[in-house]
């Protein structure tokens, strides 16, 4: 409920200040640093479900950037960060060294348009 209410609060004063934004789903999250919501190999795979698929996130994000916290929402809001940094180094100087799921990931997302509210 919280982190619902705190969301809405962010976007509404996003909307006041007609700044733009964008929005991802959480699995753009997991796709940055590797994570796909599986394991096991081709054939006998299993979905990993709820902690699982944090701890595997959580994994992922020191395996890469070598950055760990005991939170894994300190971990998502971190991964946020290195998205946003790559997209402002792409828009400022075009050259950013990102793993393919990295560059698919800012290249999805500066592809869509930013969500801004018209006001009446």
């Amino acid at each position: 409920m919280f982190a619902g209410g705190l969301h809405h609060g962010i976007r509404n004063e996003l909307f006041k200040r007609r700044l733009p934004y964008n929005e991802f789903a959480p699995n753009t999250v997991k796709k940055f640093v590797g994570v796909t919501g599986w394991t096991g190999e081709k054939g006998s795979k299993k979905r990993l479900t709820g902690r699982q698929k944090k701890r595997e996130v959580m994994k992922a994000v020191f395996n890469t950037f070598g950055y760990e916290h005991r939170s894994d929402n300190v971990v998502d809001a971190y991964i946020l960060a290195k998205i946003a940094f790559a997209i402002f180094v792409i828009k400022e100087t075009r050259e950013i060294t990102l793993t393919v799921n990295q560059s698919q990931v800012v290249q999805s997302i500066l592809q869509e348009t930013p969500a801004v509210k018209k006001k009446a």
